[in-house]
Order: C-alpha cells, then sequence, then structure tokens
C-alpha cells in the first residue's frame, strides 16, 4: 500500500482487514479498488480521515496492526488498544486533522459518489463529482488524480 500513496497522493492507506479491525474507532474513506500485483485479488483500500468521538480504544484482544507513516506531533498519536503481543499500536493522522470534521464528510460523500461513477464508467457524472470534492478539498491527492483520468477519458 506504500507505492500506493505516492500514486493516490495519500499518507496512509489501510487494507479493508485492518478497517474492519479498527471498528468504529475512525472515519475511513473508500479510496480505490487496487488490483494486487501478480495476483487476480481485488483489494479495497482505505484513508483513515479522523478519530471517531469515543475513546478510540479497542478491545485489548485485538490483533490490529497499523502503521504510522509520518509523524507530526506526538499528540496526534491516536490509540487503537494492544494488540495481543503486549506492543502498543497506534496511527498517527496527518494534514486532513487540521480540516473541520464537516468538510471531511463532504469529501467522503462527494468523492464516493465520483468513484461509484467512475466505477461504472461514468466518466462525465464521475468527473461532477469530483468538481464538487475538489471545491471541497482543493488539495486532496485522490480527487485530483480521478478528475485527471475522468478528463483524458480514462476508465479503471
Amino acid at each position: 500500500l506504500e507505492a500506493m500513496n505516492k500514486k493516490l497522493g495519500t499518507v496512509v492507506l489501510v487494507s479493508g482487514t485492518t478497517k474492519d479491525g479498527a471498528q468504529d474507532a475512525f472515519r475511513f474513506r473508500h479510496v480505490a479498488t487496487i488490483t494486487v500485483p501478480g495476483k487476480a485479488q481485488v483489494l479495497p483500500v482505505f484513508e483513515p480521515l479522523y478519530a471517531m468521538p469515543s475513546d478510540n480504544t479497542l478491545p485489548a484482544d485485538e490483533d490490529l496492526e497499523v502503521s504510522a507513516v509520518r509523524l507530526l506531533r506526538p499528540e496526534d498519536s491516536v490509540p487503537l488498544g494492544t494488540p495481543s503481543g503486549g506492543r502498543r499500536t497506534s496511527v498517527i493522522l496527518h494534514c486532513w486533522r487540521s480540516l473541520p470534521k464537516l468538510t471531511l464528510d463532504t469529501l467522503v460523500e462527494f468523492y464516493a459518489k465520483g468513484l461509484g461513477h467512475f466505477a461504472s464508467g461514468d466518466l462525465e457524472e464521475a468527473a461532477r463529482w469530483f468538481e464538487n470534492a475538489q471545491r471541497t478539498v482543493p488539495e486532496d491527492g485522490p480527487t485530483q488524480i480521478l478528475l485527471q483520468l475522468c478528463r483524458a477519458g480514462r476508465t479503471p
């Protein structure tokens, strides 16, 4: 997934398994569905956007591994519980922390609608939703990339 971060302009991407393991601790955005190199398997990938308003602690027996890719400040670390190995695991949220929750929720809504139209091959409608997402958060990498693909007439 690290290579996908560079391609999509994201900082943290997680698999569906990790997203499911985090339960309701984070608000995630489905960014893309990728084909695993060398396999016929497709993998949905998600971006954690913000911690949900709870204590953000998973059950102690949850075997969840989430890696931090960029540390801004130690206080940005969000505890996710203690995996069975006894090691404390946390994820570091990145620049999205400075945006209002409502803005991120709007981005997620517009992006999801665009992604659905993109996946079905309706590039004109997908571009319309990605343009809405881009107006909401102009610096969003995945929106910029998929909007360029739509404008170039390239389907998934």
